[in-house]
């Protein structure tokens, strides 16, 4: 008798620690579609559940992510990222072999404003993430006055035809824009990760062809996205001439790269 009260209570803690864990599972907030990963590996830190974030995400282009703030312990394992839109399907996902505590990972094309969540799995196991997605990016123009401040005079963009064309395993586009204001000066915004309208890369060169320089703030660490400003205000034009591409060895009169 005094066995069967024994195995008796074995099964009833044995329901009690799986109806817990249930439990436990119930109250976290997910914002993602499940996510699934199998690994022979142990974690390789010990803070995995929760809500507090472990590694942190951040849109370096339009293809890439800055992943930082990794474990120690996880350097060298294989790290995937995830990006998850505000309906939690993945949008761009991107691996590297080796983790380190900060570096710069390819996940394709995506645009930050649509990115909700991004999720880590390093070695096989989810952590949590953050991600701080930079401000959406409206592609325009505005007008400025001559100190460069946003006036309220409205700016009509108008882009010409793309000409696009490969060599040497590296893709060139050029094209020609309208800036139609009443304001001193033009400002304009081009997204080149947008594939609606253009070919879809990262330059790391922009040729100013004509009338094009960098807008006050902007960083060219900021492409795809790029901000130009009318060069020559004196000329009255409103078009500007550029070529962009991912060559880093092109040349002209370069405003980056």
């Amino acid at each position: 008798m005094r066995k069967r009260w024994i195995l008796a209570a074995v099964a009833i803690l044995a329901v009690f620690a799986v109806g817990s864990t249930a439990a436990n599972a119930a109250t976290l907030s997910v914002t993602t579609k499940y996510e699934v990963s199998l690994t022979k590996l142990q974690r390789c830190a010990a803070s995995m559940n929760g809500t507090t974030p472990v590694v942190k995400t951040a849109p370096a282009s339009g293809t890439t992510v800055t992943v930082s703030a990794l474990p120690a312990a996880c350097a060298g394992l294989s790290l995937k990222i995830n990006l998850h839109n505000d309906a939690g399907t993945v949008i761009a996902t991107g691996t590297t072999a080796s983790a380190s505590a900060t570096q710069t990972v390819t996940v394709g094309a995506y645009t930050s404003a649509n990115v909700s969540a991004a999720i880590a799995t390093i070695g096989g196991w989810i952590f949590p993430t953050s991600w701080n997605g930079a401000a959406p990016v409206t592609p325009g123009c505005v007008g400025l006055d001559a100190s460069g401040n946003a006036t309220s005079q409205s700016c009509t963009l108008t882009i010409g035809t793309v000409a696009t064309w490969q060599a040497n395993g590296f893709t060139y586009s050029q094209f020609v824009f309208t800036a139609t204001t009443s304001a001193p000066l033009w400002k304009v915004t081009f997204n080149f990760a947008d594939t609606a309208k253009w070919a879809g890369f990262t330059p790391v060169v922009v040729v100013n062809n004509q009338n094009v320089a960098l807008a006050p703030g902007y960083s060219c660490s900021s492409l795809p996205v790029f901000q130009g400003i009318e060069a020559n205000p004196s000329w009255g034009s409103a078009n500007g001439d550029l070529i962009i591409t991912n060559d880093p060895s092109y040349g002209g009169n370069k405003l980056c790269g």
